[in-house]
């Protein structure tokens, strides 16, 4: 159970880069792989190979797009959630995989390369029953500072805020690890890491709820005598392994820069649903809930279609029990906290990258007084919905037009007589007229409507893998040949394929009715009638895509988790968030949003960065990632830049 590199999601990664290569260029088509520009880019990731960070698609703010975090807050029922919500599954850790494939390491020969200087880890106590530990005396809660956030109505500032930020007492290294609550042994992958599994409430509104097992796993520091305690790790989704984040330290990109290998023990863990925890992640039988979905056309206007939403969001619930309804992220933030207490400390420290920035925003929230320090990077606002919905239309259409931006240039990257679609100076021209065979990648993925979206979206944010689109549409439009499409579709699927629904929706729509509650079914399902409409007006490109499957998410209203009681501010906790003009996933204004509309004590590091993570790429937002995690010590401004490094 604790194996590999990562997750079930880097299997396809890693067969489809070597399945690629070996398949070489199409018959009858120009060579449109650049090898040159190939090595160049191995050895720029080479060079970085103690950061582990992957550059990817994106330079400035055109390369910007939409939210990383499952995308079903606010309009759960448009476009940006029922497609974006892939964007999160490329963590950090899928294009730490693709690197090493890309530039000829195999995930295995990653895995399997110890990082230099790491120190062997004294032996585990021999693997016990789990006991529930008796948690540490908390320290004196944090007071809750002056809120520094404007009103949600204030444009975006386009210069440095003026606010004065508030004092930020230095954290101390916890006291001495009992660790009386995990018993820890050495996990099956490597004996470089140890594993277990901590026992959490299945409903923590209900101690009689019964429990369960979330695993877990973890990287001593490497010295000793620097360590400062636990850091607390989670690579996005949701629906990543946090413990493949952790194993990949030992690869030949691991995803830390080596000062914070040192000074702490980093853990990691799958969330509740997710790999080696409890419970599996199920809704239906395999093709069930698409059965369902693909009875209904919006506008949702008859009783048989309200029948089959109904039915469909049920699945999940019907196939897990009440759990099914409880795997939101306010549930995994509160499963930390648990983590936290077992682990025998008063506080613990955080990173979080994607997705991870709205459990970390979370995770402050309800523990304010369990964080000694805490980074988001590539982070979005979690809430983000306007009052109005035309100010919800153009807020998902701003985030959502980066990603036309993106194919834009993907497409046009595709500039001689070399490329299979140059078409005479009109790859544009020729993506048109393949996306008329589009449809039979839908038919290949049994007529799943999001495969073609998936296909063509998910080779956009890793700029070397731009010449295999541009293969797969040769494919597709000169010989009905949707296989590399279909590639490319495997990564956004559950193990089991196109016909398993998918976690990422699901913890998205349970997110959004508890951070949106005011927002009824009718309101989303009108939503999704008026995106969808601005999306054919605004962004002809992406409508070649074809339309989406109907999301259920309107119908979650038969069991939504109870709302959040008061705002998702951080809870006075200081939080530096890294935000990125080139982020292809998630846009600098996102980040900018989350500063000035919800957290109450965050600090934002501006950066111009080609990669949907930035740390610790950037030498600059290294340093300053560092002085917070390892020294407790926040800017002395509420927002400062770090210039773009080449």
């Amino acid at each position: 159970m604790f194996s590999g590199v990562g997750s079930t999601f880097h299997e396809p990664v890693a067969r489809t880069v070597l399945a690629l290569e070996e398949r070489g260029a199409p018959a009858g088509a120009p060579s449109s792989r650049d090898a040159d520009a190939r090595q160049r880019a191995c050895r720029v990731i080479r060079a970085n190979t103690s950061s582990g960070v992957v550059t990817t698609a994106g330079d400035g703010d055109s390369a910007t797009s939409a939210s990383g975090l499952g995308g079903s807050e606010g309009i759960s029922v448009t476009v940006f959630a029922r497609t974006l919500r892939l964007t999160a599954a490329w963590g950090v850790l899928a294009l730490v995989v693709i690197a090493g494939l890309a530039c000829g390491e195999s995930a295995s020969t990653a895995a399997a390369t110890p990082t230099a200087g790491a120190e062997p880890t004294s032996a585990p106590a021999p693997p016990q029953a789990p006991s529930t530990p008796t948690p540490t005396e908390a320290p004196t809660p944090r007071p809750t500072p002056t809120p520094t956030a404007t009103p949600p109505n204030t444009p975006t500032p386009t210069a440095t805020p003026t606010l004065e930020p508030t004092a930020t007492p230095t954290p101390t290294p916890e006291a001495t690890e009992s660790e009386g609550g995990i018993d820890w042994s050495r996990c099956e992958s490597s004996r470089a890491f140890e594993c277990a599994f901590v026992k959490v409430p299945a409903d923590h509104r209900d101690p009689e709820s019964g429990s369960l097992s979330i695993a877990v796993n973890v990287h001593r520091a490497t010295s000793p005598r620097q360590r400062i305690g636990y850091l607390l790790v989670n690579p996005g989704g949701p629906g990543e392994s946090g413990m493949g984040l952790v194993e990949a330290i030992r690869s030949g990109f691991p995803p830390f820069a080596a000062e914070l290998v040192r000074h702490f023990d980093i853990v990691g863990f799958d969330p509740r649903g997710v790999g080696a925890s409890d419970p599996k992640f199920e809704c239906g039988a395999p093709g069930e809930q698409l059965e369902l979905r693909l009875t209904i056309d919006a506008p949702v206007d008859t009783p048989d279609e309200v029948s089959a939403g109904e039915a469909a969001a049920r699945l999940c619930i019907e196939s897990m029990g009440t759990v099914g309804g409880l795997l939101h992220t306010a549930y995994v933030a509160r499963d930390m906290d648990e983590i936290r207490k077992a682990l025998g400390v008063a506080q613990v420290s955080y990173l979080g990258y994607s997705y991870g920035s709205a459990l970390g925003v979370w995770y402050a929230t309800l523990f304010p007084d369990s964080v000694r320090a805490m980074v988001i990077d590539a982070a979005d606002n979690p809430v983000d919905a306007e009052a109005d919905r035309q100010g919800r239309i153009a807020d998902a259409i701003e985030e959502t037009a980066s990603i036309a931006g993106l194919l834009e240039r993907a497409l046009t990257a595709c500039d001689s007589p070399s490329c299979p679609i140059y078409n005479n100076g009109d790859p544009l021209g020729y993506f048109r007229q393949a996306s008329e065979k589009l449809h039979l990648v839908n038919e290949a993925s049994g007529n799943h409507s999001d495969a073609a979206w998936f296909a063509v979206v998910s080779p956009l944010y890793a700029e070397f893998l731009w010449p295999y689109l541009w293969d797969a549409l040769y494919l597709l439009n000169e010989h009905d040949d949707p296989s590399i499409l279909l590639q490319f579709a495997d990564f956004q699927w559950e193990e089991d394929g196109p016909l398993v629904a998918r976690m990422p929706e699901h913890v998205g729509c349970l997110d959004s009715w508890v951070l949106h509650p005011d927002l009824d079914r009718a309101t989303r399902l009108a939503d999704g009638e008026a995106f969808d409409a601005a999306l054919d007006e605004q962004l002809p490109l992406l409508t070649l895509l074809g339309r989406p499957l109907f999301s259920p998410c309107p119908f979650y209203d038969q069991f939504a988790p109870p709302p959040l009681a008061g705002p998702l501010d951080g809870g006075g906790v200081p939080i530096l968030v890294v935000g990125n003009h080139g982020d292809p996933v998630t846009p600098l204004i996102e980040s900018e949003e989350l500063i000035r509309e919800q957290l109450s004590n965050g600090y934002l590091l501006e950066t111009s960065h080609a990669s949907h993570i930035v740390y610790p790429h950037n030498q600059c937002v290294k340093e300053h990632v560092h002085r917070v995690l390892i020294d407790g010590e926040y800017p002395g401004e509420r927002r400062i830049v770090c210039e773009r490094e080449d």
